[in-house]
Parts: structure tokens; sequence; C-alpha cells
């Protein structure tokens, strides 16, 4: 296993009603990882037309910044779960045995191979 760069990308629901609680919550995640987690190189939430469908892409510089920014985000995870569902969460990249550890709980599915570049 490599312990470079990987993205996570995580498909979620929001509960009627909750849109505006799931903002609060995401821009709090967000703004935390910008201003203390300088291995988090990207972490975008896109929210459907509807307010009831999210796609979050996180991007890391290593295993070890996602496992950090894990640790950092918990309390805002929990309290985002209580107005959306996780659907799908899917990994391109190959992280280390550490981070799939932390990533079980999530059920992810794994998509190492990778014909490209990104710059």
């Amino acid at each position: 296993m490599s312990d470079g760069p990987f993205r996570l990308i995580v498909h979620q629901t929001i509960e009627p009603g909750g849109l505006e609680e799931f903002k609060k919550t995401a821009q709090l995640g967000a703004s935390n990882a910008q201003a203390k987690e300088p291995g988090t190189l990207g972490y975008e939430f896109f929210i459907d037309e509807s307010g009831t469908d999210c796609y979050l892409s996180e991007y890391y510089v290593d295993s070890e910044s996602f496992i950090t920014h894990f640790a950092n985000v918990r309390p805002i995870l929990e309290a985002s779960m209580k107005v959306s569902s996780l659907v799908e969460a899917i990994v391109l990249g190959d992280p280390t045995p550490e981070a799939r550890a932390v990533l079980a709980a999530l059920g992810v599915k794994y998509y190492s191979d990778c014909i490209g570049f990104c710059r």
C-alpha cells in the first residue's frame, strides 16, 4: 500500500427541514479543516437544488492527514448525522491500513488503480 494522496467521496441525504443545520455543520468542518489542517488539500460540499442530497469531496496529502482530520471532525460529524444519512462512501487512492481502519466504519468501497494524472 502506498501512502500518497487520496480522495474520499461521501454521498449523503439531508433530512427534510435539516438543510440549514447541515450547512452550519458543513461550514464549521470546512473552516476548521482549512485553518488547522495543512494536509487536507480539499474539503468541498456540493448540495443539489432540492437541498436533500449532498456529495462531500475530501482530498488528503496522505493517510496521516486524513487520520488527523477525522479525529478533529468527529464531534462535528456527529452533529451533522442528526440531520443527514450516509448513502455511500468511496476512496480514490490507496490509504494505509491505519487509515483504512478509521474508514471501515463508513463501509468504504476502494478504487486504487489510477490511470491518468492530477495537477
